[in-house]
Formats: C-alpha cells, structure tokens, sequence
C-alpha cells in the first residue's frame, strides 16, 4: 500500500465525490476502505488523514467486477404439465 504515495491521491471525501465516474455517500467509501465488501479492501494509507488514489480505486472496481463473474445461479427446476398433473391427481384435487 505503500505504493500509494506515487498515484494520484485523494481524500475519502474526494473519493466519494468521483468515484469511478460516479458520486457515491462517503460511508460507502469509508466502508470499502475499512471493512471492505467480498473480500476486498479499498487501498488507503494514513498521512494526518486517510487517502486513497484513482488508481486504487480503478483497481478496486476491477476487482469487484471480477467477482461479479461468477457461475451463474442453477436455474429453479420447473414442473413439467405431466408433472403438476400427478401433484394434482396425487392430492386428489384432478382425476
């Protein structure tokens, strides 16, 4: 982290204000930096006050949208009509 000292840095306060492109609430920021979000950890290093840099956050982007490319969810195995017609003949509710 100490690589941090040759990027662009920014305040926490900075950050919430462009973060990527966009402005999210600074607990957020704080957040990500401190207690992190699967598994991640927003890079910031302490000088009088917290920073972090564009170029931590870019990483850190990165890596969240690789973790969004996980296997996908199985899909709900759907009765088949054959197959809610015996549930009904079996419950006595169609012959």
């Amino acid at each position: 982290m100490s690589g941090l000292t040759d990027e662009s840095l920014l305040t926490l306060e900075e950050a919430a204000r462009d973060f990527g492109g966009i402005s999210i609430p600074l607990n957020t920021i704080r957040y990500y930096a401190y207690q992190g979000v699967g598994g991640l950890k927003l890079e910031t290093i302490r000088i009088n006050r917290r920073y972090t840099s564009k170029e931590a956050i870019q990483r850190f982007i990165a890596q969240r949208q690789n973790l969004g490319q996980l296997p996908e969810k199985p899909k709900s195995k759907r009765m088949t009509p054959e197959q809610i017609d015996e549930g009904l003949r079996r419950y006595g509710i169609r012959k």
